[in-house]
Parts: structure tokens; C-alpha cells; sequence
């Protein structure tokens, strides 16, 4: 029979308060463990083992039946007999765990960190198991951290609640990198190579299933955490977008990094979209987009995430701006594949001034640059402390912000890196490590993991770190406010109906935001299309009206050049011919001849808000990809911004002799553009101007499609 709690918490199906904040559940002065074992074999064994491996110092009740004593210490039999406890742990089957949960939150324990799996991720029985657990946690107040997660983990207080294979290390290595993951496994793979590379943590928190605890809720106390000073978040999907990018707003204002790695990346099982921007920008664009407008930093894996995180705990603010870097290394050829990579990585090379040049010739061969500096070319024979000299009057040098060394297999070894050590913790400027030795190697690792001075395996990593520092070194970009929806485009929109405007709805929507819009006229007759042809002048473009096709052209339902008005005729006869009754009208525009085209777009996120887009246009829009996203609205810097950001930004400039494109006109349209998005809110689901035409002079918008949202309760439909 199910076990009844106790008359102080309640039995109601409302949620009553809980009974620990995350803070507490994280550093318990108690812990059950149900399930316990000596068999380290088994999950119960492993946690257990791991407490007292590192020397957590509040109170251990293995909770096993058939044994007195496990590793010396005192079992009961079940979890009612354990006393008030802060947090249990249950790794049991999953046919237990339901019964479980009952007998612990009646026992009055605070939080259930529930290893088990086979809940709602599976469906079927285990959505029902997850969901009474819910149940129970919210009529009891009980704390719920997973199921199917990996456990937490507190450096500080020696606390392993996990059995992951990761914590038998001999110590828990202490520092600033809090991780917050969706994955248990990718939790305890990112402590372990953090460990293996230097890095120090302070909390790991695995969410699983976030049946009760969420990644937000894990956020938000590490941004507040003393011991925390950058943040590593593994999403899959976030539990509530709105609230991390609040929180993400508040690590920014704390001085907290967060680095985050987002799973499904892919365009896969995107919903049917009306236009290209749509299409284009994608779930996982917008994310990034929104993310990084607010210091997020994105990592493509785990691992280079944690070693992110790490260099901007150990350099907060980053390469000093304007400044380059040095690289090094005992290797000619080493140092030479050094500086291609930085340049490949589009990293500044620094230029040393006249009294490092002069420091560095006096030790090197004629002719030898001065950077990259290779060690192995001393005149004398190669000591560690005469390199180390030379390393410090580079870093020493005004315009260096970096130094990174790669270390091949190269004598000395040890003795160099002692010295780069000191030199890292000394220079206040960023001293990157990156050892490409082998094996041969491995006594020098467990020297600098001991000294816990990081380092890198790959030149990858070191790359993407010094990138991440260069940009964080730059000033922030200011924060554009959104405004209200001006008088004209309230009215405008109190007539228009939600759903796919009509061309000419669209037209209205854009010239009310401050577009300026190609003439056109909507005619339903082949003599209407000649007349409005000849008003506007040759040559002219004739674009089918079909309410439900979006890409004209794909179907024959553009025809441009046109430059006589039978030509015009029969072109309309055609379209009739091509689309019969779904042919609405035909819109008759004059050609407009540019410099480039680009789409500019509007979309809104149910979960995220309002964003725009920037892109190269025409009828290749999709096929090229290249765009930029960001949130609306937009400042002028931030859409000029934008446009520098696309290949096809050198096109806009004048590369090759090609006459230069108006692109503050263009700037000028994406900021219109994101300002009605923002204005409009969810009214405003999709905008699509493809082609913005650019002129040497000025930028016009020659086909504009959208979307509206039902206007909410109260307003006007």
C-alpha cells in the first residue's frame, strides 16, 4: 500500500513548499544512499565508494536491508529508518522506484537525486512512473533532481553523489567551472577530461529528465554560487527559453561567463515555414542568436567547452583590445604551423615593439623574425631559463595580449613548462599551453595538473580559446530598446487579418515601417497589365498571385525583361493557363536594375521573441545561405554588423572593380525592419523582403510576403 505522509507536509495535489533550495541540495549536511553495496560494480556501490573517497564530512546512511555495516559504516534497512536526511540518492530498478520516492518523501528527506532511467524518456509505463513521482514530490514539498540522471557533484565539499566511472580520481580538482548538463554521461565525460587537462570545478549538477529541477534552476544558483566564476550548460532543449535568457541577461550583469553547447543543431524536423527567412534562420540560429546578444559564449562539444570556460575563469577580461599574439615553440616547423593557424583563425599576430626585436635578435640567428619565436634557433645551446627569459620580455611587450606555446617533444620539457607556469600565473595576460607531445609526455601532465595550471591537447582548442578571448576583451555592444507600434502601423494592422497577407497587405505593412517599395500595381486582365506596364516604362517584371506559393519562380510564375505590351499580354495568358483558378491577380512592377540584392526578414519565436535577418537575396536565397541573425530590434551598428558578417559583405564594398552598393540603405532597412518586429511582437510571425535590390544610391524592396499572428484578446483582429 502506498505510504501516507505525514499530516505536517500534506497529502493535497497542489505543490506545497519546498522543502530545500537547490543551494542546500547541493551542499547537504546529509545523504542517503538507497541502494547501497560494497560491490562497486553497482551503482549504489560506486556512490557510496565515491563519498568516502573524497572525504565528504556530513552525514552517510547506506540504506540496505540485508547488511549491519557497509565500509564501516552503519546501514538501516530502509529509508524511514535513516532519520530526516537532506538528499537520497536511489539507484534502484525501475519498478522500486515509484514505492521508493513514497517512503522517502514521507521520511521527510528534502531532495531525491533518482539515478534510475526508464521514465518518461522511454514513454509508455515510465511517462507514468515519472509522473507519479511528480506527484508525489509536489503534494510533499520533496526536491526531485532527475530521473535518469548521473547525480551531482560539489568539489568544495568533497560531495560525489554519482556513481560515474569519472570520480575515481584520486582528488576532486577545485576551481571555477560550474556545469550544468541535460546529459549525465557528458557531465562526467566533461569533468573527467577537464580533470585530465587542469581544469578545477566547482559544482556539476546532472538535470536528467528535469522531472522537478531544471537546467534553469541549476543556472541560476551557479550565477550566484561565490565559488563560481564561469558556467558550462549542456542543452538538448531548454525547459523555459524566456527564463534563460533572463538568467543569461544576469550572468552577463554578474561577471559570469556561460559557455553553452546546444544539441540538434540541424535544420531536421523544422516546421513548414511561408517564407525564406524562416527557413533560413532556423531554431537553432535563432538560439544562437539570442544567446549571444546577451555574452553567451557557443561551443560545438562539451570538451571545448569546459576548456573555455576554464581560460575565462583564469582571464576574465580577455586579450587587452588592439593587442596581438605570440606564438612560440622549440620547433621551427611547430611555430611556423602556429602562426597559420592563428591566421587561419583570423587571430592578429602581434608586432613586437623595437626593444623586444632588439632582445630577441641579440639571442637569435641573423635574419631569424622575431616571431613566431622559435626556441630551438638560439645561438646558444637551448636552456629552459634563457627561453623563459625570451618569453617573458615577449609577453612583457605592450603589444602582446597572448602567448601560447606548443610544446613538442623537445628536451627539457619539464623544466620549461615549471617556467611557463610561472610566467602564466605572473604575466596577467593570457599563457596558453598546448602540448602536442605523445606519451612520452605524460609525466609533464600530472606536473601541471598538479600545479593546476591548464593546457591544451589539440591546437583546435587553443584556437577557439583565443578567439573567445579576443572577443571578450571587446567593448559590449549596446542594447537597443524596443518601441511602441507607431500610430500609422496600429491602424494598419486593426484591418489586416492574421494569416498570409495578400501582396499588396504586405506592400502597405513595409512602406508603413519606412521601406521604401518598388511601385506595382495588382491587375486581373491582360489589358490592365499593359496599361500598367506602359505607365511604369520598360522594361517591367509580371509575378503570378498565388496565395499559397511561395517561390514564384520555382513554378514559372515570375517573367522578367519584359519590353512590349504583347509580350505582356501573353504572358498573363500564360500564367492562367499555368495556375487556372488559383490565380488570384498579377502584379505588374517596373525592373529595377542594382548592384546586389540581399532578403531581409523578419520572424518570431514562440520561445525566444522577435528577431531579423540579413542575407544574400534573389531567387538563390536558400541555396547560398548566407546570412545573419540577431534579435530585434536592431541599432544601426548592430545591422551594419550584420551585413560585415556575410560573404557577400566584399560584393557590397566594390570588390573587383564592381561599382559599390548603397549599404547604409540597406542598414537603414534591416534596422526598419527590426523595429517593426519588435513593435509587433508575435503579430508580426514572418516578414519576407527577397529582393532588397541596392543601388549605388539607395535600396528598394521589389517582393514582400508575410505573416500575421492572431492579435491577442482585446485587440483588434
Amino acid at each position: 500500500m502506498p505510504v501516507t505522509f505525514p499530516a505536517s507536509i500534506g497529502t493535497g495535489v497542489g505543490q506545497v513548499p519546498s522543502r530545500l533550495t537547490v543551494a542546500q541540495i547541493v551542499a547537504p549536511r546529509s545523504v542517503a544512499v538507497v541502494g547501497a553495496s560494497e560491490d562497486t560494480g553497482k551503482f549504489g556501490g560506486r556512490v557510496l565508494h565515491h563519498l568516502l573517497r573524497h572525504g565528504y564530512e556530513g552525514g552517510i546512511v547506506p540504506v540496505n536491508p540485508n547488511r549491519p555495516t557497509l565500509f564501516g559504516l552503519p546501514t538501516v534497512a530502509s529509508i524511514t529508518a535513516a532519520g530526516p536526511v537532506d538528499v537520497a540518492v536511489i539507484a534502484l530498478p525501475a519498478g522500486h522506484l515509484v514505492a521508493c520516492v513514497e517512503e522517502c518523501a514521507a521520511a521527510g528527506v528534502g531532495a531525491a537525486v533518482i539515478i534510475t532511467a526508464q521514465m518518461k524518456e522511454i514513454g509508455g509505463d515510465g511517462a507514468t512512473r515519472q509522473h507519479r513521482i511528480q506527484e508525489i514530490a509536489r503534494a510533499s514539498g520533496m526536491r526531485l533532481v532527475g530521473p535518469n540522471c548521473l547525480g551531482l557533484v560539489n568539489v568544495r565539499a568533497g560531495l560525489a553523489l554519482t556513481p560515474s566511472f569519472a570520480m575515481s580520481v584520486a582528488r576532486l580538482p577545485a576551481g571555477g567551472i560550474g556545469v550544468v548538463s541535460q546529459s549525465g554521461a557528458l557531465m562526467a565525460t566533461m569533468f573527467n577530461r577537464g580533470h585530465d587537462l587542469g581544469c578545477g570545478f566547482s559544482t556539476l549538477v546532472s538535470v536528467g529528465n528535469q522531472a522537478d529541477v531544471t537546467e534553469n534552476d541549476v543556472l541560476e544558483y551557479l550565477i550566484g554560487d561565490p565559488a563560481t566564476a564561469a558556467i558550462v550548460l549542456y542543452a538538448e532543449g531548454l525547459s523555459d527559453a524566456r527564463r534563460f535568457l533572463a538568467l543569461a541577461d544576469a550572468a552577463q550583469a554578474a561577471g559570469k561567463p556561460v559557455v553553452a553547447v546546444k544539441a540538434g543543431r540541424s535544420a531536421a524536423g523544422q516546421r513548414a515555414v511561408l517564407s525564406h527567412t524562416a527557413s533560413l534562420a532556423g531554431p537553432y540560429r535563432l538560439f544562437a542568436a539570442a544567446a549571444e546578444a546577451r555574452g553567451v559564449v557557443l561551443a560545438d562539444d562539451p570538451e571545448t567547452a569546459v576548456v573555455i570556460a576554464d581560460a575565462l575563469v583564469r582571464w576574465p577580461a580577455g586579450l587587452p583590445q588592439g593587442c596581438g599574439i605570440a606564438p612560440a615553440s622549440a620547433s621551427g616547423g611547430a611555430a611556423a604551423v602556429l602562426a597559420d593557424r592563428l591566421a587561419d583563425a583570423g587571430l592578429q599576430l602581434a608586432i613586437p615593439g623595437t626593444a623586444t626585436r632588439a632582445r630577441l635578435a641579440a639571442a637569435m640567428p641573423a635574419g631569424q623574425p622575431p616571431l613566431p619565436f622559435d626556441a630551438g634557433a638560439l645561438r646558444n645551446s637551448f636552456a629552459a631559463s634563457e627561453v623563459a627569459e625570451l618569453l617573458q620580455a615577449i609577453i612583457d611587450d605592450p603589444a602582446v595580449g597572448a602567448l601560447v606555446y606548443l610544446m613538442t617533444t623537445q628536451p627539457q620539457s619539464e623544466q620549461l613548462a615549471d617556467e611557463i607556469v610561472s610566467l602564466g600565473r605572473l604575466a596577467g595576460k593570457p599563457v596558453l599551453l598546448v602540448l602536442s607531445a605523445g606519451s612520452v609526455a605524460d609525466p609533464l601532465r600530472e606536473r601541471l595538473r598538479h600545479a593546476g595550471f591548464a593546457w591544451h591537447e589539440r591546437l583546435d582548442d587553443a584556437m577557439r580559446v583565443l578567439r573567445v578571448l579576443t572577443e571578450r576583451g571587446l567593448p559590449p555592444a549596446a542594447q537597443t530598446a524596443a518601441v511602441p507600434v507607431a500610430g500609422a502601423i496600429a491602424d494598419l494592422l486593426a484591418a489586416l487579418p492574421a494569416g498570409e497577407l495578400t501582396a499588396p497587405q504586405a506592400r502597405m505593412l513595409a512602406v508603413a515601417a519606412g521601406i521604401v517599395v518598388a511601385e506595382e500595381a495588382v491587375v486581373h486582365n491582360a489589358e490592365a497589365a499593359a496599361d500598367a506596364a506602359e505607365r511604369f516604362g520598360w522594361p517591367v517584371v509580371l509575378k503570378a498571385l498565388v496565395r499559397d506559393l511561395s517561390h514564384k519562380s520555382d513554378r514559372g510564375g515570375v517573367r522578367l525583361d519584359l519590353r512590349d505590351s504583347d509580350v505582356v499580354r501573353a504572358t498573363v495568358a500564360e500564367f492562367g493557363g499555368r495556375f487556372g483558378a488559383d490565380l488570384e491577380a498579377v502584379l505588374v512592377q517596373p525592373q529595377i536594375a542594382g548592384v546586389a540584392e540581399l532578403i531581409v526578414g523578419a520572424v518570431w519565436d514562440d520561445a525566444l521573441g522577435p528577431f531579423v535577418l540579413v542575407g544574400a537575396g534573389g531567387i538563390f536565397a536558400e541555396l547560398f545561405d548566407d546570412t545573419s541573425v540577431a534579435p530585434a530590434p536592431v541599432a544601426p551598428a548592430e545591422a551594419a554588423a550584420l551585413l560585415a558578417k556575410l560573404r557577400l559583405w566584399p560584393v557590397l564594398q566594390g570588390a573587383r572593380g564592381r561599382p559599390p552598393a548603397d549599404w547604409a540603405a540597406a542598414v537603414n532597412a534591416i534596422e526598419a525592419v527590426g523595429r517593426l518586429a519588435a513593435a509587433l511582437g508575435p503579430r508580426l510571425a514572418e516578414l519576407d523582403i527577397n529582393p532588397l535590390i541596392l543601388r549605388n544610391e539607395g535600396a528598394v524592396a521589389v517582393d514582400v510576403r508575410a505573416r500575421l499572428g492572431r492579435a491577442p484578446q482585446g485587440e483588434a483582429a
